[in-house]
């Protein structure tokens, strides 16, 4: 079953009144409340991906929807910050919405300066919907859900990279003027690491590498860049998988402002982690001259949770699990994480899945700085959220001292929208 887990990612028992105290002798001093947050159900197929939350509390969701056989479509979600959908945006805070006639997914949300909602993914809008032709795709609202026409002259921007097969997995601020969307994209042959640079009207960033976008091949197969960072400096450090042989195995490039590799990081800008098995990140986090990264590799017997730690430089912190890396064979059942947050120097929170008995549980893992699991956090470092079906937590998001995690909960038939928050003790507020 984790398998379509992924697979969901790839293409959340409403608990009111619950919580789970955390001991209070870390400094991850937080407490776990859902007191108006839960499931959301709107009678479709829905698949959050992604969500941003702006300083007043207003929690933006991004996703896929679909109704029964028709094309999929973005998803667009606004969550007051009490956790309540807010009525004034979209159609009661819930918006699906169509790039083109064929099939959209809207899989990363980037809230502007302006408070303006950014949303990233692919589409695919070809006379024959049964072949794969995706483009980058994006599209910009205001506060109201409105589509801002100021941005590609339509609210939305499609672009192609020349070739079948385009997709943004990650939006991050550049300035404040220009972001970039990062994903994939086709050379021709197979595909490769692909950033893009935009201006907030969504035009294309010519000062970037002249072309407004690049493309960073690893010379063998496919490349699929999932997520973005960008470091103090300006860099930019992109986290996936590489095919560099039989498997796709975790990879990292590094990038300078101008889109240039930067040779200084790893095999001239490129890392590959050398271990057999399959494997891929979904997410990374920067912390001073700390990167943490976190995924997944396939031993074919189990999926594992997969967390590595380098620095700005690409070399590897051997005083984190072993030589680098740790894959969490301890849960003894499949597990990945979609989301890492560093939450200080000594703690590092993971978002995503692992199994039970019967089906996936959403699950939130604390780490320490050596990998080691956090015991003061939920059980023995592991909260799980099991509301009988199938859940996952696919992000996670920290603002104003709270926590805000999304996830979704799922059978063969339905797909629900999980939201709650996780705030300091004694400090509910948003401010």
């Amino acid at each position: 079953m984790i398998k379509t887990v992924i697979g969901i990612i790839l293409i959340f028992s409403t608990c009111f009144g619950c919580q789970l105290i955390l001991e209070d002798n870390k400094t991850f001093d937080y407490d776990l409340y859902n007191l108006s947050f839960g499931i959301f159900d709107f009678g479709f197929y829905e698949v959050p991906q992604s969500l941003d939350v702006n300083q007043n509390c207003d929690i933006y969701v991004s996703g896929t929807t679909s109704k029964m056989h028709d094309p999929t479509d973005y998803l667009l979600l606004k969550f007051k910050s009490d956790g309540k959908l807010d009525n004034a945006f979209g159609n009661n805070g819930h918006m699906m919405f169509d790039i083109d006639a064929g099939i959209d997914e809207g899989n990363q949300i980037l809230l502007s300066n302006d408070n303006k909602i950014i949303i990233g993914g692919r589409s695919n809008h070809g006379a024959d919907l049964g072949t794969v032709l995706f483009d980058y795709s994006l599209a910009k609202f205001n506060d109201s859900g409105v589509l801002d026409k100021s941005f590609g002259g339509e609210g939305k921007v499609i672009t192609d990279f020349g070739y079948r097969d385009d997709a943004i997995n990650k939006l991050i601020q550049n300035d404040e003027k220009t972001f970039y969307a990062i994903g994939r994209a086709s050379n021709g042959k197979d595909d490769d690491f692909a950033v893009a640079r935009y201006d907030y009207d969504g035009n294309l960033d010519y000062s970037f590498n002249s072309i407004g976008r690049i493309w960073i091949d690893f010379g063998m197969s496919d490349d699929v860049a999932y997520t973005a960072e960008k470091t103090d400096e300006g860099d930019i450090i992109i986290g996936g998988s590489s095919n560099s042989g039989a498997t796709p195995k975790v990879a990292f490039a590094k990038i300078k402002s101008n889109g240039e590799l930067d040779t200084s990081f790893g095999d001239n800008g490129l890392k590959v982690w050398k271990f057999s098995p399959p494997g891929l990140i979904y997410d990374l986090d920067i912390n001073g001259n700390d990167v943490y990264a976190a995924g997944f590799i396939d031993n074919l017997e189990t999926f594992n949770i997969l967390v590595t730690k380098f620095d700005l430089d690409g070399e590897i912190d051997k005083n984190f699990g072993k030589n680098g890396t740790k894959i969490f064979s301890e849960f003894n059942a499949d597990s990945i994480a979609t989301s890492i947050n560093i939450i200080n120097d000594k703690q590092i929170l993971l978002a995503g899945t692992i199994k039970n008995t019967k089906n996936e549980d959403a699950a939130l893992i604390m780490i320490d700085n050596k990998a080691n699991l956090d015991l003061s956090f939920g059980n023995q470092g592991v909260y799980k959220f099991d509301a009988g079906k199938n859940e996952i937590f696919t992000d996670m998001k920290m603002v104003n001292d709270n926590l805000y995690v999304i996830g979704l909960h799922w059978d063969e038939d339905e797909g629900d929208v999980i939201l709650f928050r996780m705030y300091k003790q004694n400090a509910n507020s948003c401010n």
